[in-house]
């Protein structure tokens, strides 16, 4: 098996690899700056820049969705047990 070397990323292939930062939306933020303390979810984006909305509690980011309350219709927003395990942007919605 031979090596090949590139100066690429990943042998990224075109513009759309190549510029990663073109995967998220303008406004999102680095997870420098993601706010760690509140109630307050943001929307979190993993590298593929798929978003899932979540909070961080207990030294993690958590997951969470709307549930609807049968009885009235009112949406309540609740943590769903999942972990997002590695987001590389946030933003606020």
């Amino acid at each position: 098996m031979a090596i090949r070397y590139s100066d690429k990323p990943y042998g990224g292939h075109g513009p759309r690899q190549d510029n990663w930062q073109g995967r998220f939306p303008a406004h999102s933020q680095s997870m420098d700056s993601a706010p760690t303390q509140g109630a307050r979810p943001v929307l979190l984006y993993e590298p593929n820049a798929k978003p899932r909305w979540g909070l961080f509690h207990n030294g993690a980011w958590r997951g969470g969705e709307n549930f609807r309350d049968p009885f009235t219709g009112q949406a309540q927003w609740r943590m769903n047990g999942t972990l997002i395990n590695n987001p590389v942007r946030w933003s606020s919605s």
